[in-house]
């Protein structure tokens, strides 16, 4: 399988929110909380435009098919993933890895190390960025003090 990966622009806004929002991703987000609209707007209109974050829209020919965010601190590029809701399990994932691992390559020469965070209950993430040569580093714990 092969996607080709485009720069997020503004229009592609609602999508992105809808695909986010929808409960299959948020429940293997960090932040698994339902987003509002004028959050999303706001934040992904700065978001395209920062030089330290990279919004990419992975297409098979002209159907957009999933998200890839790079969040560049210094030489290392945090990966964030997650595509169509409909087209989960189909294989997307680990053609946009690929993909953008090639396009940070080409684009960012100054990125060295490619990060990913995956929780330890999203066994396909965990499975697909192994099968990309992505090594765990550390195991991160967290207790939570209070109900947010």
């Amino acid at each position: 399988m092969k996607v080709v990966l485009r720069l997020a622009a503004e229009s592609d806004a609602a999508m992105v929110f809808a695909w986010r929002n929808h409960e299959s991703v948020r429940k293997v987000s960090h932040d698994p909380r339902e987003i509002t609209w004028e959050d999303h707007l706001i934040w992904f209109k700065r978001a395209i435009q920062q030089e330290e974050r990279r919004i990419l829209i992975a297409q098979d020919a002209e159907l957009p098919v999933g998200v890839l965010r790079f969040d560049i601190s210094q030489n290392v590029a945090e990966v964030s993933i997650y595509t169509d809701p409909c087209l989960i399990g189909k294989g997307y994932g680990s053609a946009m890895l690929a993909e953008g691992v090639d396009w940070v390559k080409k684009h960012l020469v100054h990125v060295r190390k490619l990060r990913a965070t995956v929780r330890p209950d999203n066994p396909a993430s965990v499975r697909m960025f192994e099968r990309a040569g992505f090594g765990e580093l550390f195991k991160t714990y967290e207790l939570a003090l209070r109900n947010e």
